[in-house]
């Protein structure tokens, strides 16, 4: 709905979620474990102002109210990202913050000056360092992100890989609902929820009787999915926790309503997909923005990245009208490289892949089911 979704932070999230400019602030108590936090927190922030730092939060927010456990989550969601810090950072000086600010909060219970108390502000936070330790990988970000807030929320793990899995699956996980029972489809995503079991009699696959359930995740939602004993066999090595594949799967329904499964019968890496798929490249070439000096650009560019791969030129004339035309004497290697650097000469969507869709095998749909 291009309605933007404002993440959590202890200078601008009340205790619930909040309205505000056609913005959504998320609220604090959502965060998970931070319920009670969300209301101290807030009351502190409106009596004496915004907190500076991770230290001067601890120094006026009660730890009986926010402790070690509902820190760390604080971090985790990105409710300390505005003092700039990493949260990797953040979380390595949780402890030192905590027993910091507890002891200046017990000195000016009993009436003592803080430490800071006889020293400018700004030199006081001057003082606090932090160590240099790297960020978070973007991966491990978002899983701990999730982890507390129930959602991604500043990005979603698969976003990087968003182009390959449109380029080469028929559907997302939304889509599948309104499909008839059996469909084949390509749905890509990330695994989780694995469930490992045993059919009770072993049936195909040279006496196997392992299974696998799991989640698939795209951006649009999940499907749970099952992959029986004689693909197991062949792709069960892939079933693994936040592995990002695409499968080839049918549509049951046998359960019954509108649940929709996926029966899978085959796994596929991303890094395998260009090769089996990929019958060939078209580059669109506009002759009003390029003209001959783009071909001539573009030719130096493609012989740079000889392969297997045909490619076709496709002749946006100033007339309006197209020619498609294929090279006789340059096939191109697939790479991330190449795609990058005719996007950056003739812009980003004049660079397509064409693909070959694999072939429906429906006969091995389903076929298997728990005795």
């Amino acid at each position: 709905m291009d309605i933007e979704a404002v993440p959590p932070d202890v200078n601008t999230s009340d205790v619930d979620f909040t309205v505000a400019d056609g913005r959504i602030f998320f609220g604090l108590s959502a965060i998970k474990g931070c319920s009670n936090a969300a209301h101290a927190i807030v009351a502190t922030r409106k009596k004496d102002g915004p907190f500076r730092d991770i230290f001067e939060f601890c120094e006026r927010v009660e730890p009986s109210s926010c402790n070690r456990a509902a820190m760390e989550t604080l971090i985790k969601a990105g409710a300390f990202d505005f003092t700039g810090a990493r949260r990797s950072q953040l979380m390595s000086v949780v402890d030192r913050a905590l027993q910091a600010g507890a002891a200046i909060l017990a000195d000016r219970k009993a009436g003592q000056k803080s430490l800071f108390d006889s020293v400018d502000e700004d030199e006081a936070s001057e003082t606090i360092t932090l160590p240099d330790i790297p960020a978070w990988n973007e991966r491990e970000r978002l899983s701990l992100e999730k982890e507390v807030l129930g959602f991604y929320l500043s990005s979603h793990p698969l976003a990087e890989y968003e182009q390959t899995l449109s380029t080469y699956c028929s559907h997302t996980t939304a889509e599948l609902a309104d499909l008839p029972d059996r469909t084949e489809v390509m749905v890509g995503g990330m695994l989780s929820g694995i469930r490992l079991a045993h059919v009770r009699k072993a049936r195909e696959a040279g006496g196997n009787t392992k299974f696998a359930n799991f989640d698939l995740e795209d951006i649009a939602g999940a499907v749970r999915c099952i992959l029986w004993p004689e693909e197991f066999t062949n792709f069960g090595h892939l079933v693994q926790a936040d592995a990002i594949l695409v499968c080839r799967a049918a549509v049951d329904r046998r359960g019954g309503g509108d649940e929709v499964n996926l029966i899978v019968n085959e796994l596929i890496p991303l890094d395998q997909l260009d090769s089996r798929y990929t019958k060939g490249v078209m580059i669109r070439v506009d002759e009003d923005k390029n003209g001959t000096a783009g071909i001539k650009q573009l030719y130096e560019i493609v012989r740079g990245y000889p392969g297997d791969c045909p490619l076709q030129l496709m002749l946006q004339l100033s007339d309006g009208s197209r020619v498609v035309l294929e090279s006789q004497s340059i096939h191109v290697a697939i790479q991330p490289e190449l795609r990058q650097r005719v996007d950056d000469l003739l812009g980003a969507g004049n660079f397509r892949l064409l693909i070959a869709p694999p072939k429906p095998n429906q006969s091995r749909s389903g076929r298997q089911r728990v005795g």
